[in-house]
């Protein structure tokens, strides 16, 4: 017993120091100033998974101030004021430009009109080769660098940059996992392409978040554009930090949680002491006279009357989650055709409906819960509660890390995700009450929170919408879907086993709340 409390505080003691370090990885504060008079303004297509943290340590280790423009749609007008404004700082002597996927062609138009960016960066360029008018091998006069998958798009604006030939030419490549690198004749223009993939969305997504092209990105602004010598191994570092962080998070949680004793409350009944607790109810009803059941006010027969309600209300509520279901499919779907980042909002939306719906469902079984007998371990009460809470803040420390501070920024649908967690959390506190009392004393071995049938109803939405995304082509939404369909499986996963321990119930539901409004 000694060993295993012993284990439990080291585990406890792990999470802190993981939650300490990731907190100064994220929290020092780094120059953002500039001091070599240089900025780097990032326009970003698509706001989804984009690494904010990444690019945000690998700009300051190069110690360039680094703006971040986060958006499904920014105008011409609106780029050149957000580039005015960067400009507009006094330690700004320079900016180069970094657009993504919609955004090439308006950074194209841009940086010929302003003498002070330096540099223009694309990362998967989405455009029409005709539409850019005079650009070529001297306009723009700027350094112009593209990371890229090989497509005919980025192979086409290269050669047209370069007066290059990309095809039968061979760049140059240090090893088989680096990209494939071409430089011009005048060092003016850069293009660096690694992998090949047909989704134009999924090549900016895998390429923008992918560490060796950070790398190579870092490296082009350090030689090209800082004009300095050396290799950066900034993105690496980070990379190793994140990944390095979230594995131990993963072994503390989980060899603390081998360490938690079964739940007390509520357990089930063995089949063999329900056998012998029937024989003898039958030997004693022989001998006896026959029991009478309790009756109510209204004279209805109370009991395992209550129980067989109970079961036919949980196929009512099946019937009643398909339905809701299908509704929030076809919803999701309508978004998905519009290219409407809406419909992961739907997605998540539909979670919180399908248990607060399901916990007002059952609200008449469960204001029959009284006088509940609960036995618990309390000696471990408080290093449990101090274990989910760090486990709370470090998952939280860890998207910030993954995900950056862009996540977070203060806007409608952040208190929008904050309303669904609570209303998430109240309900499944109804429901886990309704499970408890009902599907486990009672004998109808159903529960809405675990049970095969609910849980299969839960997900069948993003299935459905998982499948409606790959036939119309839309795989950044069905790697969205997926991506957020696991992220709710591991939270699922990790509830029921905090609920194994003392004061369980609760703390796992303050997780699951925590964790799913993360996920916007």
């Amino acid at each position: 017993m000694k060993k295993v409390r012993t284990l439990r505080i080291i585990c406890t003691i792990l999470l802190a120091v993981i939650l300490i370090v990731s907190s100064l990885f994220i929290l020092i504060p780094r120059r953002n100033d500039g001091s070599t008079g240089r900025a780097a303004l990032l326009f970003v297509h698509e706001e989804i998974m984009f690494p904010q943290m990444d690019y945000s340590q690998l700009f300051s280790q190069l110690d360039v101030a680094s703006y971040f423009v986060i958006d499904s749609f920014c105008s011409e007008e609106e780029m050149q004021q957000k580039i005015d404004k960067v400009l507009g700082f006094k330690s700004v002597e320079s900016l180069v430009l970094i657009c993504e996927g919609d955004y090439a062609k308006p950074g194209f138009s841009l940086v010929s009109k302003n003498d002070k960016i330096s540099d223009l960066i694309l990362i998967c360029p989405k455009l029409d080769i005709n539409e850019l008018g005079e650009v070529g091998t001297k306009e723009p006069s700027a350094r112009v660098a593209i990371f890229s998958v090989a497509n005919k798009t980025s192979d086409a604006l290269y050669e047209r940059l370069s007066g290059e030939d990309t095809k039968f030419t061979r760049g140059i490549q240090s090893d088989g996992n680096a990209p494939e690198l071409f430089l011009s004749s005048d060092a003016q223009r850069y293009y660096a392409r690694r992998g090949d993939h047909s989704d134009p969305q999924i090549a900016s997504f895998i390429t923008i978040n992918n560490p060796v092209v950070q790398s190579y990105l870092a490296n082009y602004i350090k030689n090209h554009v800082l004009e300095e010598e050396g290799v950066s191994k900034g993105p690496f570092l980070t990379w190793v930090m994140k990944s390095v962080c979230t594995i131990l998070t993963m072994i503390a949680f989980f060899l603390y949680a081998s360490t938690l004793p079964q739940n007390k409350k509520f357990a089930p009944v063995s089949s063999k002491q329900a056998k012998e607790g029937s024989s003898d109810n039958a030997e004693s009803s022989s001998e006896k006279e026959p029991v009478k059941h309790e009756r109510g006010r209204d004279g209805k027969i109370r009991g395992r009357s209550i129980a067989e309600k109970y079961k036919s209300s949980l196929n009512h509520l099946l019937a009643l989650q398909i339905f809701l279901g299908i509704v929030m499919s076809v919803l999701t779907m309508y978004f998905i055709t519009r290219k409407d980042p809406a419909f992961q909002t739907v997605i998540l939306l539909w979670i919180c409906v399908s248990v607060l719906s399901s916990a007002f469902f059952l609200l008449p079984f469960i204001r029959k819960i009284k006088n509940r007998k609960v036995r618990s371990n309390r000696s471990m009460w408080g290093i449990h509660m101090a274990f989910t809470i760090l486990l709370g803040a470090v998952i939280f420390m860890l998207a910030l890390l993954w995900k950056g501070a862009g996540f977070l920024k203060p806007d409608i649908m952040l208190l929008v995700a904050l309303m669904l967690s609570v209303m998430t959390g109240v309900a499944m506190v109804m429901l886990q009450l309704s499970d408890n009392f009902f599907g486990r004393i009672q004998g109808t071995k159903q529960s809405v929170l675990d049970s095969i049938k609910f849980s299969a109803i839960r997900f069948v939405p993003m299935v459905i919408v998982f499948v409606f995304s790959i036939i119309i082509d839309r795989g950044l939404c069905a790697m969205q879907i997926l991506l957020l369909t696991l992220s709710l499986l591991g939270a699922s996963y990790l509830r029921r086993v905090i609920k194994r321990g003392a004061l369980g119930e609760t703390l796992s539901v303050v997780l699951y709340s925590c964790l799913y409004w993360m996920m916007f």
